[in-house]
C-alpha cells in the first residue's frame, strides 16, 4: 500500500470573553488520552427537524432530541490496533475505536502537544475494502488553550491502492470556529449542565469515486471530560445544507462515559435560601448545601443589583456541608439576582474547569431575583421606619444580642402592650418567642440558640421577626454550631 499525504493548516485567531464565573476555556490537560476511556453516544436512525442553531443561545437541553442507535468510543493502547495500522503510526499515543450505529468501525490513532490534539491517521473497513490513511503531518482536531472565538482551518488529502488498478484519493477540509459559549445537558449529565463551548465546522470532502460532501457540523466540548476526537454531543447536516440547517442528518449525545481515576460529576446544591419580595434592604443571609464525592474545592456567590455586572463573594462561614453567604446591604430599592458557583476538589487539583451552578442553568436562564422596596402611604410618600433592630455578632455560636429601638415616644406607649420578637427557622417555622416586651429607650433581648423549650436548635440561617402595633422588621441570622 502506497500512501501520499498532503496537509496544510492555518489558526486564524483567538478572542477572549470574560465572564463574572470563570471563563470557560478547554486546555491540553481537559483533553486526556487515559487508556481504559470508553463512552456510548445516543443516535438517532433517521433525519429528524430542529431548530437552527442560534449562537447567541447559552444553554442547550440536547437530551430532548431522538436516539435510536448506539455508537461506542474506546481508548486502546495503539498495539491494540490490527496490523500494519500500529507500526504505520509509531507516533501515537493512543487508538479511538469508534462503533458506529451503521455497524461501521474504525480506528483513530491520536496523539497530543501543548497546542493541538492530533489525528495521525485512520484504519476503516466498508464496502469490503480496507482503507489505512496516514495524515502526516498531523490532522488536528481541536486547539488548545481554546475559548469562545477560536478558529483554525485544516485539510488533508491522501491516496493508497485499493487492489482495482488505479489508486484511491481523498481529500477533506474544515473551517473551525468557536461560535458560543455557555451550558450543555447531555443524558449523562443527569440534571447538571455542564459549561461548554460550541464549535461550528464546515467539512468538504471529494473523493475519485465521484463522492462529494459538503455539510455544516455543531459539536458541544465540554472542559475535563474527554471520550476521544469528540465532544458531549454533535449535530451534523445533510449534504448540501447550509450553515442554519433544520434538518439533521447524524445527531450524537453523551450517554455514558468512564474514564479510570476522574471525578465526572458536579457538585450539588440542595436547600438553598430563596429569598422572597422585601421591604428589607439588607443584608442578606444566604445558605446552601453543597456536596461532591471528592469534597469542595471552591466556591462562590454571585449577585447582581437590577441590570449590573455579577459580583462575586465567598463564603462566610462552612458548618459541615452548609455554606453560609452574604449579599450585602443595598442602598435603595432594588431588584436582586443571585446564583451560587462550585467546583469540586478533583477539579481545583487538576485546573479543570468542571463546576456547577445552582440553579442548574444559572445564570444563562434563570437564577434567584427579588425586589426589596420600602413602604409607601396612600399618597406616594416614603414611610419612614419607627422601628430600628440590630443583631449581634452575625454570625453567632452561642448568644445573639437582638437590641431595638422606637424613637417616637408617643408610638412606643400606642405599641408597647403589642411589641413581640419571634425566632422562625428556613422552613418558616417558630422556634422561639418573646412575648409583651417592655419597651425602654434603648432594648435588649438575647437569644441562646434554643428553643421554646429550652433545646439547642441546629446550625442554619434564622429569621428574628420583630412586630409591633403596626409594624414589622425582619432579619437574618446565622447560628454556628
Amino acid at each position: 500500500m502506497k500512501t501520499k499525504i498532503v496537509l496544510t493548516i492555518t489558526v486564524i485567531g483567538m478572542l477572549y470573553a470574560a465572564w463574572a464565573i470563570p471563563d470557560i476555556i478547554i486546555r491540553q490537560e481537559d483533553l486526556p488520552i487515559i487508556i481504559g476511556s470508553w463512552a456510548r453516544f445516543d443516535q438517532q436512525i433517521g433525519d429528524f427537524e430542529w431548530m437552527p442553531f442560534d449562537s447567541m443561545r447559552t444553554w442547550w437541553d440536547l437530551t430532548v432530541y431522538p436516539n435510536d442507535n448506539i455508537a461506542r468510543v474506546k481508548l486502546l493502547d495503539p498495539d491494540q490496533g490490527i496490523y500494519p495500522a500500529p507500526d504505520t503510526f509509531p507516533n501515537a499515543e493512543v487508538a479511538e475505536l469508534d462503533t458506529l450505529g451503521s455497524g461501521d468501525v474504525t480506528w483513530s490513532y491520536m496523539s497530543r502537544t501543548n497546542l493541538y490534539l492530533y489525528i495521525q491517521g485512520i484504519d476503516f473497513s466498508t464496502g469490503g475494502f480496507r482503507f489505512l490513511g496516514n495524515y502526516q503531518p498531523d490532522y488536528k482536531v481541536y486547539t488548545t488553550p481554546m475559548n469562545d472565538g477560536a478558529g483554525w482551518n485544516t485539510a488533508w488529502s491522501w491516496q493508497c491502492d485499493i487492489g482495482i488498478g488505479w489508486p484511491y484519493q481523498a481529500s477533506e477540509q474544515h473551517q473551525k470556529v468557536v461560535v458560543a459559549k455557555g451550558k450543555v445537558k447531555v443524558p449523562f449529565s443527569g440534571n447538571h449542565f455542564w459549561p461548554c463551548l460550541v464549535i461550528r465546522d464546515y467539512m468538504t470532502f471529494s473523493d475519485n469515486f465521484g463522492t462529494m460532501d459538503m455539510r455544516w457540523i455543531y459539536e458541544w466540548v465540554v472542559p475535563g471530560r474527554f471520550s476521544g476526537a469528540n465532544g458531549v454531543a454533535a449535530a451534523q447536516s445533510i449534504n448540501g445544507g447550509a450553515q442554519n440547517f433544520m434538518i439533521v442528518d447524524n445527531f450524537f449525545k453523551l450517554n455514558t462515559l468512564f474514564i479510570p481515576g476522574w471525578d465526572l460529576r458536579c457538585p450539588d446544591f440542595v436547600n438553598t435560601t430563596i429569598w422572597p419580595d422585601t421591604n428589607y434592604l439588607g443584608p442578606f443571609i444566604v445558605k446552601t448545601t453543597i456536596t461532591d464525592s471528592t469534597g469542595i474545592g471552591a466556591d462562590s456567590l454571585f449577585y447582581r443589583i437590577n441590570s449590573g455586572p455579577f459580583l462575586g463573594t465567598g463564603h462566610d462561614s462552612v458548618v459541615a456541608d452548609d455554606y453560609f453567604y452574604t449579599i450585602p446591604v443595598v442602598a435603595q430599592p432594588c431588584t436582586l439576582g443571585y446564583l451560587l458557583w462550585a467546583e469540586d476538589s478533583f477539579s481545583v487539583a487538576n485546573a479543570i474547569d468542571i463546576w456547577n451552578t445552582d440553579p442548574i442553568c444559572a445564570p444563562e436562564s434563570t437564577y434567584y431575583k427579588f425586589i426589596t422596596s420600602t413602604a409607601v402611604d396612600e399618597y406616594g410618600n416614603m414611610i419612614v421606619p419607627q422601628v430600628f433592630m440590630t443583631c449581634e455578632p452575625n454570625p453567632f455560636t452561642e448568644n445573639l444580642r437582638i437590641k431595638f429601638q422606637i424613637p417616637n415616644v408617643k408610638y412606643q406607649m400606642n405599641a408597647q402592650s403589642q411589641m413581640s420578637i419571634a425566632i422562625y427557622d428556613a422552613s418558616g417555622r417558630v422556634v422561639k418567642q418573646f412575648n409583651n416586651l417592655t419597651v425602654q429607650p434603648f432594648n435588649q433581648v438575647v437569644w441562646s440558640g434554643s428553643d421554646q423549650n429550652g433545646r439547642p436548635v441546629p446550625a442554619g440561617v434564622y429569621f428574628v421577626h420583630l412586630t409591633t402595633g403596626s409594624e414589622s422588621m425582619v432579619k437574618p441570622v446565622t447560628l454556628v454550631r
